[in-house]
């Protein structure tokens, strides 16, 4: 009974710094950046913010014109949800995301810290939810690391005082993770996973096919049984889906729900190195043929870009120009992700301070710095081995502990996530990984506390 106090306690504690976190960062850098150069950009909103922060106020806009909810917004290039939800709270707290909208410079008078409240509220009701979930299934004391983990470990801590879309993604993979291991087997329970697997493909795109490990899972767990619990959850994980697409036909006239980013960002990293790596070609070159091979296309398909309809053709040929040139030069490609995804599995537990304290657009980047490369990289490798040796360490010893078909689920998650952005060469995208890793440094931790080393101490 005294650890759990001590558990809720622990939450409450982190919930707490993580308010006084915000809002020592909004008074910091809710503000525009001392540029280098001419370009400005908002110290908080910066990256791909400023993009979710317009399309929230063009749908805002819409809908005080009469526009219906299907029918507000413009085209959104990345993902659905997070815009929409900067323009509800724009909404509810008669907050103006702008200071002046025809010239695009955001509002910096600190009001915007009631929505990184919001985020960490809603992250810390997941960790009670999920504390009284794993406690049927775990000792308390692996409980009381878990928990630890998820409220204090500074990669995912800081993360609920930015408006990058993962602090609510951390929320949703909790509340699902709680979902998938409670033992009901209620049809209720299925129909809240499809919809929860939806809001989280909304909220961050890499979700798209997390149903798969689900599926696994349960086949694992439910065996004769699976057939209808996984209709149930591609019924209203579809149901959602269909609605976004939905809502881009009554906009556009044009049926589809992946957003154009899905379909173009690996047009960005991949063609010309992947070639010029292969055929020992100079890149610049290769990137002039690669460009020359597009605009040709263009011209040839009468595209106008100025179209949704021709942008989506457009879209969809970079996509297969892609994915033609990776299964062209498949051990290039294979050298190449492998590479990219070691380098995003490097931790960086104050990524968000770096992010916010150095100017965005300053060349070279910061992290590309001498001194950086020196002092920096070097810590955030030695903390990334320390996670990831209590990580292992708890995987092998929770062997017996934990169910073969949680195992499996765990382990699914983390390298679906990896498999889907490791290639971005960025830790950001690491960073929901840590979610499902949670599990085995708990029982890391648990074991190695009871080392006789460790009791001598």
């Amino acid at each position: 009974m005294l650890i759990n106090k001590r558990i809720y306690i622990t939450i409450l504690v982190a919930f707490l710094l993580s308010l006084i976190t915000s809002s020592i960062f909004v008074k910091n850098f809710d503000r525009y950046e001392i540029s280098t150069d001419e370009k400005e950009n908002h110290a908080m909103i910066k990256g791909d913010i400023p993009d979710m922060w317009i399309d929230a106020q063009v749908i805002k806009n819409d809908l005080s014109s009469g526009k219906d909810y299907f029918e507000s917004g413009k085209e959104i290039f990345r993902s659905y949800l997070p815009p929409r939800s900067f323009a509800l709270y724009s909404y509810v707290f008669n907050y103006e995301l702008f200071e002046n909208w025809e010239k695009k410079i955001f509002s910096s008078d600190n009001k915007k810290i009631y929505f990184l409240f919001l985020q960490s509220i809603f992250y810390f009701f997941s960790l009670v939810i999920l504390f009284k979930e794993i406690k049927k299934h775990y000792e308390i004391k692996t409980c009381f690391f878990i928990i630890c983990f998820l409220a204090f470990e500074p990669t995912i801590f800081l993360f609920h005082s930015t408006f990058h879309t993962e602090s609510l993604f951390f929320t949703m993979q909790i509340f699902m993770l709680t979902m998938l291991i409670n033992k009901s087997e209620k049809l209720i329970k299925f129909v809240g996973i499809g919809f929860l697997l939806g809001l989280m493909f909304l909220q961050k795109l890499v979700a798209i096919y997390y149903i798969i490990p689900i599926s696994i899972y349960y086949i694992l767990k439910l065996r004769g049984k699976v057939l209808i619990p996984l209709l149930i959850i591609l019924v209203f994980y579809t149901f959602i889906i269909f609605l976004v697409g939905y809502g881009n036909y009554k906009r556009s006239n044009i049926f589809y729900f992946m957003p154009p980013s899905s379909k173009i960002t690996l047009h960005l990293y991949f063609p010309s190195t992947i070639i010029s790596k292969a055929e020992k070609i100079d890149e610049a070159i290769v990137y002039k043929k690669v460009e020359e091979d597009r605009m040709k296309w263009i011209n040839e398909n009468n595209i106008n870009l100025d179209l949704e309809k021709d942008r989506i053709k457009y879209y969809d040929y970079l996509q297969k120009y892609t994915l033609e040139v990776l299964l062209k030069y498949p051990l290039t490609t294979f050298k190449f992700i492998s590479w990219r995804t070691l380098q995003t599995g490097i931790l960086n537990p104050i990524y968000v301070y770096e992010f916010f304290s150095n100017e965005s657009e300053k060349r070279p980047p910061y992290y590309l710095e001498e001194k950086y490369k020196k002092i920096n990289i070097p810590l955030r490798i030695i903390y990334s081995l320390i996670i990831y040796f209590i990580v292992l360490y708890g995987f092998f010893t929770s062997l017996k502990k934990i169910k073969v078909e949680q195992t499996v689920l765990l382990v699914l998650s983390s390298a679906y996530m990896l498999g889907l952005l490791g290639w971005a060469n960025n830790s950001r995208y690491f960073v929901p990984i840590l979610i499902y890793l949670s599990i085995f440094w708990g029982h890391g931790i648990t074991s190695l506390s009871k080392l006789k080393l460790f009791n001598k101490v």
